[in-house]
């Protein structure tokens, strides 16, 4: 027997079966909470509290779901607006004291074993990621680190697939400027 759909276990769960629920979470937590790490620029406590108000909301709105997308798409479009908000909201408190506190929890993901090199230019990618403006950041979090097709990307994102397209080309011209321009 295969694995249940996404949409299957969001029935069961509405029809009163938690465990439904456990499955879901199974299935996304930690993909959402990378996408959000990412989204965040890193912030990991604010990146859980957008993974977790997402969960909320599915319990929450999961009667609404229409079945227009998948389940997947509705559940990131969820994730990625609570990252939105949480941005918008930090936004206005963030301080000189923040950008001390994401360098060192940069410095700190740094590992002095052989991969330290590698580590180096991870660290650099994802710091060009990170200076990305935020729709063309969702749009490459979206399509190379969740693994989303143009047409799920768009779909979570509520843009046509041109505009994602064009804003992905977009986004992959300035990192390779950016990370260019860092080489030399």
């Amino acid at each position: 027997m295969g694995e249940t759909s996404d949409e299957i276990l969001l029935r069961r769960f509405l029809d009163g079966r938690k465990s439904a629920l456990g499955e879901l979470a199974r299935r996304y937590e930690a993909p959402l909470l990378g996408l959000a790490r990412g989204l965040l620029r890193h912030r990991d406590e604010l990146a859980r509290d957008a993974i977790q108000e997402t969960w909320v909301r599915v319990i929450r709105f999961g009667h609404t779901f229409n079945g227009d997308a998948g389940l997947k798409t509705w559940i990131y479009r969820i994730a990625i607006n609570q990252c939105r908000d949480l941005a918008r909201l930090n936004q206005r408190h963030e301080t000189a004291n923040d950008d001390e506190n994401k360098t060192e929890s940069r410095a700190s993901t740094t590992r002095p074993d052989n991969a330290a090199i590698e580590s180096e230019r991870d660290e650099r990618i994802r710091a060009a990621i990170d200076d990305l403006d935020d729709a063309k950041r969702e749009i490459l979090l979206l399509c190379y680190h969740e693994g989303m097709t143009h047409s799920e990307a768009a779909a979570a994102l509520e843009i046509p697939i041109g505009t994602l397209k064009s804003r992905l080309h977009a986004a992959l011209n300035e990192l390779r400027e950016s990370l260019d321009r860092e080489a030399l």
